[in-house]
């Protein structure tokens, strides 16, 4: 998983303008996992600021949010001040075995070795528990702004390619022999964000602090471009949310 410093110096910026996750994302995640969250013990890994957990509070879930940023776990307990946190890793979680009915990973799967972190989550859980893995994808492949952005970050941050999260990630959960079953679900939802808020929400990326000394010229590149097609500020962002359910016999 990624060190807590990559993350921590961006937590005010993930705080403020990070989006949520659909209300579809958690139908579906029940009926893939067989049980409602209410009243389901989960441990959120890669908990950040708690966009996730506080989602799965308010259905009524138990959750013990895990992250190994202590600046972001700082960020979490500001929203949730009576909610216990733990600093770890999701490749060595420091829980006991089988107490958790679900085990969930928001926006983080894609930075842990998956046979340490798989192996790890079907420990904690229980018989019939669930691994949950999703992510937010901006699903604008098709519209000028994203890809003059991908251009942009392409030649501009080391290492980064659109493609990053175009791994098998359910595949590689079913190749672990761990689980009884893998599948995944997908949907489709939108947010409105004005522009200042937009780049805060760039920042907030780690591919983005990359850039380093010239993040500022990228952001006003940005910034030049999204008006073109956003003349009004007010930029209307697409989303496909992907759920990958791992189940316990």
């Amino acid at each position: 998983m990624s060190p807590g410093s990559l993350f921590d110096p961006l937590a005010d910026a993930y705080d403020q303008a990070r989006p949520s996750y659909p209300d579809q994302l958690f139908v579906d995640l029940e009926m893939l996992a067989g049980r409602p969250v209410a009243g389901a013990g989960v441990v959120d890994v890669g908990a950040g600021t708690g966009i996730a957990t506080r989602a799965m509070l308010a259905r009524g879930a138990r959750v013990l949010p895990v992250d190994l940023g202590p600046v972001m776990l700082d960020r979490l307990r500001r929203h949730s001040p009576d909610l216990p946190v733990v600093r770890g890793d999701g490749e060595a979680l420091p829980l006991r075995d089988a107490c958790a009915d679900l085990v969930t990973y928001a926006q983080a799967w894609h930075w842990v070795g998956v046979p340490a972190a798989a192996a790890e989550a079907a420990r904690v859980l229980r018989p019939g528990g669930s691994l949950a893995v999703w992510w937010n994808d901006v699903d604008a492949e098709d519209f000028h702004w994203y890809q003059r952005q991908q251009d942009r970050l392409e030649a501009m941050s080391p290492g980064y390619t659109r493609d990053y999260r175009s791994r098998p990630f359910a595949e590689e959960l079913r190749w672990t022999g761990l689980f009884a079953e893998v599948v995944t679900v997908t949907c489709r939802w939108h947010r409105e964000i004005d522009l200042d808020r937009y780049e805060t929400w760039l920042r907030s990326k780690s591919f983005v602090a990359a850039i380093g000394d010239r993040v500022e010229d990228f952001l006003a590149a940005e910034r030049r471009s999204l008006l073109r097609s956003f003349p009004d500020g007010l930029i209307i962002e697409p989303f496909r949310t992907v759920l990958v359910v791992a189940r316990l016999p």
